[in-house]
Formats: C-alpha cells, structure tokens, sequence
C-alpha cells in the first residue's frame, strides 16, 4: 500500500484540491496514476444502505435491517450493540464498503424531532456509552464509523438555514459530551459536521466548533466531511476546519483555488486536510479483505436486539404473557406489513423480513383484521375488527406511527397517534378488554388518550427486520422482555421544556430550557409523567441490595437478586445526585448502568466503574468539566423515578468552581463567600458596622464602591473609607493571583 507522506509530496495542487471533494454521492477520489482507487461511504447506522446507483434515491441492496437507534439504547446493552455494529462491518466489508455513515449521537429536545428514531436517547452518557460500544464494534471490522452529526442538530425544521443559539454549558453537557465520550473510548475513523448553524456560525464552517471544541478540546485527528450538500462557503469550511465536501463532484473547487492564490488557505494547512483524506484512504484499504456473510447469523442478532430493546410498559392483571390455546385475534396492517424503520437515508432493502403475523401464526391460530391502511382506517374495516375482537379470548393489536408522520426531513406535528387509529383502539377495547397494545414508532408518544381502557402496552420502536419473530418471543413468553426507555414518555407535549421555543423562529431557535431536557426537567421539576425514563417492566421480580461505594476504586458495588418465576434481564442504573453546588444542576443524572441476566433465585454482585465526568459538571468560566467538593447521593434503581438503594458520599476536589467575587459585587455576595468574608468582615468589625445597626440590611445590598461611599455618611471619616478600599484591593488580588 501506499505512503501518505510519500504520496501527498507527489500530488499537485490540483489533484490535493480535488481530493477535498467527494468524486459522487458515494465515492471518494482515488489517484489513478498512482493506482490508488476510490473509497466507498455508505448511509447507515441501522445497517448497510449501499445505493444501487450513483444518485441520492431510495434504491438500496438488500442488507440486515437492525432496530433503529431509538430501539438499540432501549436494549441499554452495549455488548450486544458491538456484536450488531461488527456484524455491520462484516457486510459492510462483503459489498466493498469502507466508510459506515453512522452512528448519530445528536440529542432530543423535543419527542417531536422527525429524526429523533436515529439518535440513540435524551441522555448523553446512555447515548455516549451506545456510540462508543457501536463504533467499537464496526471499526474492529475494518470499516470506518463516522460519528454525526456535530453538533447542535436537534430538528429538521430548517436544518439547512437555522441557528442553534445554545449556551456553553448547555452545549458542553448535553450535546457535545456524547461525541466527547465516545472519542476518549473509541475514536472513530470520521466525523460529519451538520447543516444547521451554532451560535451564529454553520457548523461545517464553524472554527468555534471544528476548531476551539473538536481539535484543541476533545483532541480528534481524525478526518471530518460534511453532511451531504452541507457546505455554504467552500473557502471557509476548508479554512475553519473542514478536510471532506461531501457529496461530489466538486463543482466549486475554484473557490479553494483562489483561497489559496490570495493566502486565506496557507500551503500547509491545505496539506493537512489532504493528509487526512489519504490516510482515510489508506485506512480502507488495508484493512479491505473478503467477507462471506452469514447472513441467518446476522438475521437472528436483528431479532436478538430487537427482542431487547422492546419495552412493556404496562401489564396489568398479567396481560403478558399470552396464554397459549386461546382464540386470538390479531389486528393491524403492521402485522402484515410491518413498520420496522425509519424514513430517509437510513431506509433500507431488509435481506430477510420477518412479519408479526407470520411469527405469530407459527405459535398460534389467528385471526386477522387488517383494521386500517396508513392512517385510515374505513367502516368495513372498522366493523371487521370489532366483530374479531368480540369473539377473541386475547387481542393484539398492532399500530403506531408512518413515514408522513415521522422521517427525516420533516418534524412532528404532534405527539398523538392518528386520530382514527385512536378511535380503532377504543372501539376494541370496548369490544374485548383483554387487549395488547403494540407501538411501533420511533420515538415518544402521548399515551394518555388509551391508558384508562389498555391493560398491556409494548413499546416496540422500529424494530428492524427480526421485529416480528421478537414481538413473538416477547407476546408468548419465550423470552421475558428487558427492554427500558432510552427516552422519557410525558404526560403531554405541552409539559416538554421546549414546547414554547421549538421549533423556533424562521432563522434561529433558543435551547432556552438549557440543561433541563428529558428527565432532567421532569424529575427536577417533580412533574408527573406517563412513563419515565430507563422504566420497562419484565416477567419477573429483581431486587436489590448490598449497596457501596469504593472512592478508591472509584466504583460502585451491589448486588441483585432474581426473586421472580423466570429467566430475565434487568437493567440497573446508577443516577447521582448533588446535594448543593454553585451552578444549578438537575435533581440528578445517569452516571453508570449494567444489563444484567438472571435465572430464577440467582443473585450477583455487580460492580460500576464510573467515569471521569461521574461527580463533574460543565464550569463556564473554568472552560472546562470540573467536580466540586460536597455531598452526593448515589441513588441505583430501575428507572429514574424507581430508585431502590441510596447512599452518601463527600467528594473533596482541589478545584474550586466558585466565581470569585469582584470588587463591583455586593456586600452579601462578599459575605457569602469564604475566601472574602473574612476579608470584608474584618473591616466591618474595625468600624463597628455590625447587623445591630439599622443599615446593616440595607448595606447588604450595596455593590463594594457604594459602600465605600456610604462609609462616610455613617458617621466615619473619609480616611476610614479609603482604608477599607484599600484593604479589600490588596487582600483581593492575593486571592486571585496567589504566590
């Protein structure tokens, strides 16, 4: 293979700006006279979506249909999301692909987000630690991840055009720390910049971000492209950061040309970015080998992840499992033609389609109503799914939402089901109670208009292409499910922190709700939800106990027991609570979980190792992640409002992340702090100026210089004010620039 230093002193400038630009939709540049071919990128994240052609169009080969990103972090089990991701990369490699364009890790603000189905969930360490096993897994296949997209692309409501006004902290906490993690755990081989702008700049032209945050913050090497038709100045991505235009031909290669010509683009620079394709390139093709795919093998680990990722969120009376040798109907056009992924450029051709109703049919007789077509549903239909529904024992009923009402490209209107879909499922509930309700969408929805009449409701996302044999195993109890929500169910949209600023103005939207999103809001808010988030109910029964902190190890221990009648997996989550800090955080935080497998009786004891962020918050005028010293509550449980173990611990940190009060600031803000009370307090018991004084209360108020106006107007000299300012001066910058 070639040599990239070797080969970048032997290329013109010519052929370096040609490299900079894709050479079609899903080709890089080769260098054909030094017989170096052109790599392939493909869509992904929820398998191989290698088009049939050069154009950007729906044609696909047929490749395993794995859940989508919702479903995989509703799974909560990383080491499974490795085996998918390397079985990705196996295809990838067996169709010549060398560049997976997945996974997205970008946050959601809002359940309305038309994309929110590809990202993995409103938290960004559950979204972090799902990034970082998936691209763990693909890479160690030979095939390039590329982590999307960065940053701040939480809509598609004007994702070309609008500007994402988003505060430091907010930016640092929760959208740029997925991508963070999963480049301190496993750098991927690509980044891909997003359409819309952040604070002002568009991001695949932002030095702020391409620069100051993924470069000289986070240290990433690696190469970063574009999203596809993404760039707006050529120059000034190429400039701010930029090494890949994607898609290409490169049609405005001029503009780079000039940049160099009038040294905005320096020689040097330029050779960077090439350096970077070519080491790509370099990457692809030494690891390209032959692959035969199983694809049975792949087929079965959809299922398995599906099977996984499914959560119960209701089951009273034991609705679930299904009793075997009951009359069942089945109703819903997605038994038959199954809503197993998302629209956009992650749709996908399944290599083998499993359907609900063929899976089911196969453990028992059915009975079929198709209940509606889209979104319709018609009085023939309507009536033939009441008289099944009457003469059932059980009935499964399949809806959820459609590519009109969930995609990329557009957000959602609301969060509701469609309204004849809704009228479908009280008219069954009132004709049988005994009623399981199948979801089959990509993201949250309102519930509230069905809970009172459905005993048993499954959230079963987009499940892929196995989603039918994994409804199965889960409806008849083959397996228990073990699935937990990734991503909060509110009572209704207008309780989401953004339902006042999203989707914002023609040209920007404020992230006004700034740290406070998903649970962070509902559960510091107290505010009551419909299902919460990390909940999902199973078969059985665990319990915990045994709960430690070991500050050494920097870990915690516990232990769990199957007290239940069946096998079955439970994820166990670790949230940390801060007793008191300078910055407002919220009430607490995911910091560390563990899916855990059990047969009946069998206890474990677990340990959680947590991460360097685990006690640490964004601190603005530091730049930078600090933890403070105080009390936490570890807080381990089943979901962020079923905590079953807490205990304390004192964190003592040798930074302090406090403000520094300066000489503008009041006399209670001095006061209230340790490194300057004394100082202050010093001079006032020197002048007698106590709280027995009658303007003590008033003085509180004062800014320092009022003060030392004041002074002499309480009956003290002149001299006297001078001598408190100068003391407070002095004493005031040891204590910011101490020896």
């Amino acid at each position: 293979m070639f040599d990239v230093a070797t080969t970048l002193a032997q290329l013109s400038t010519e052929e370096k700006v040609r490299l900079l630009c894709g050479k079609d939709a899903w080709h890089l540049h080769g260098i054909e006279r030094l017989g170096i071919p052109a790599i392939t990128l493909t869509d992904g994240p929820h398998g191989v979506r290698l088009s049939e052609s050069q154009a950007l169009d729906n044609s696909a080969l047929p490749a395993t249909v794995f859940p989508v990103e919702a479903a995989m972090a509703a799974s909560w089990n990383p080491e499974l999301l490795e085996q998918v991701a390397a079985a990705i990369g196996e295809e990838c490699q067996s169709m010549d692909v060398g560049i997976l364009l997945g996974p997205g890790v970008n946050g959601k603000r809002t359940p309305l987000g038309g994309r929110n189905f590809e990202y993995f969930s409103e938290d960004p360490f559950l979204s972090g630690a799902m990034a970082s096993a998936f691209v763990r897994g693909i890479q160690s296949r030979g095939v390039g991840a590329c982590l999307k997209h960065f940053a701040g692309n939480e809509q598609e409501t004007r994702r070309f055009l609008i500007n994402a006004d988003i505060d430091e902290r907010t930016l640092q906490e929760l959208y740029i720390e997925p991508f963070a993690k999963v480049l301190r755990e496993n750098p991927p081989w690509t980044m891909m910049g997003a359409y819309n702008a952040v604070n002002g700049e568009h991001a695949c032209q932002s030095a702020d971000l391409l620069q100051r945050i993924l470069r000289n913050q986070l240290g990433y090497d690696g190469l970063v492209m574009s999203d596809w038709v993404a760039v707006k100045d050529k120059a000034a991505s190429h400039i701010n950061g930029l090494d890949l235009e994607m898609p290409g031909p490169g049609e405005r290669d001029a503009q780079l040309h000039d940049a160099l010509t009038d040294g905005r683009l320096g020689e040097a620079e330029l050779d960077r970015r090439v350096a970077r394709v070519l080491t790509l390139i370099k990457q692809v093709l030494d690891q390209n080998r032959t692959v035969t795919v199983e694809w049975p093998a792949h087929h079965e680990l959809a299922t398995q992840l599906a099977v996984e990722s499914m959560v119960l969120l209701k089951n009273d009376s034991n609705q679930l499992p299904l009793s075997p040798g009951k009359r069942l109907v089945v109703i819903g056009d997605f038994a038959r033609n199954p809503r197993f992924q998302g629209g956009g450029s992650s749709h996908m051709t399944p290599h083998q389609l499993s359907t609900p109703l063929d899976a089911i049919g196969q453990r028992a007789e059915v009975v079929f109503a198709d209940g509606y077509t889209e979104t319709r549903v018609t009085p023939e239909q309507l009536e033939a799914a009441i008289r099944a529904a009457t003469e059932a024992d059980q009935v499964v009923l399949l809806t959820g939402t459609t590519d009109s009402m969930e995609s990329e490209g557009f957000d959602r209107a609301d969060m509701k089901l469609a309204p004849d879909h809704l009228m479908l499922i009280s008219a069954i509930a009132d004709a049988n109670p005994n009623l399981t309700l199948v979801l089959h969408t990509g993201s949250a929805i309102e519930t509230r208009q069905f809970e009172h009449q459905v005993p048993a409701i499954l959230q079963a996302w987009l499940p892929g292409e196995g989603g039918g044999e994994a409804l199965a195993r889960i409806l008849f109890g083959e397996t228990s499910p073990s699935g937990k929500l990734s991503e909060t169910f509110p009572v209704r949209l207008e309780h989401n922190p953004t339902f006042e600023t999203f989707p914002g103005t023609k040209d920007t939207v404020e992230y006004r709700e700034g740290i406070f999103t998903g649970y962070r809001f509902y559960d510091t808010k107290a505010l009551p939800v419909q299902y919460p988030f990390g909940h999902g109910l199973s078969y059985s029964q665990f319990t915990l106990a045994d709960l430690n902190y070991h500050s050494k190890q920097r870990q915690v221990s516990f232990s769990i027991t199957n007290q239940g009648p069946a096998e079955g997996a439970e994820v166990v989550q670790l949230y940390i609570h801060d007793e008191a800090s300078t910055y407002q955080r919220p009430v607490h935080e995911l910091k560390a979980f563990r899916k855990i497998r059990l047969v009946p009786g069998e206890k474990r004891t677990i340990t959680l190792p947590l991460d360097e962020h685990a006690f640490a918050y964004f601190v603005p005028h530091l730049g930078r992640f600090a933890e403070e010293s105080g009390r936490f509550e570890l807080r381990l449980g089943f979901s962020s409002r079923d905590i079953r173990l807490t205990t304390w611990v004192t964190l003592e940190s040798d930074t302090d992340v406090r403000l520094l009060p300066t000489l503008d600031d009041t006399v209670k803000d001095w006061l209230s702090d340790s490194r300057t009370a004394p100082i202050l307090q010093q001079e006032l018991d020197r002048l007698q100026f106590t709280d027995a004084h009658p303007m003590f209360g008033i003085a509180l108020g004062f800014p320092i210089p009022q003060l030392i106006q004041f002074i002499p107007h309480m009956g003290y000299g002149e001299q006297d004010a001078r001598d408190v300012l100068d003391a407070l001066q002095q004493q005031w910058h040891q204590i910011k620039t101490p020896d």
